[in-house]
């Protein structure tokens, strides 16, 4: 399995806890799942994870996002730019 298949598999195992699909429904869970893909460079499961906070499903106190740049921001700082 290449990194990029395993990536997409946890991105997956992600998405049936965001939606309770086979397992009881647990976004925190889903968020575990999604910042394993995140951190393995996929760019979805940081999409996901983004969906999860702007949906209130999750607290983004902590969360860390990166850039292709590899600028760290948090998903807060975002927040806080968009709003100026």
């Amino acid at each position: 399995m290449t990194y990029e298949q395993f990536s997409q598999t946890q991105l997956n195992i992600g998405g049936l806890y965001e939606n309770g699909y086979g397992v009881p429904q647990d976004y925190d869970k889903a968020f575990e799942w999604y910042q394993k893909a995140a951190d393995q460079g996929n760019p979805q499961a940081s999409n996901r994870i983004g969906k999860l906070v702007m949906n209130g499903k999750i607290d983004d106190k902590d969360i860390v996002i990166y850039s292709t740049q590899g600028t760290g921001l948090t998903l807060g700082d975002l927040e806080n730019s968009s709003e100026n």
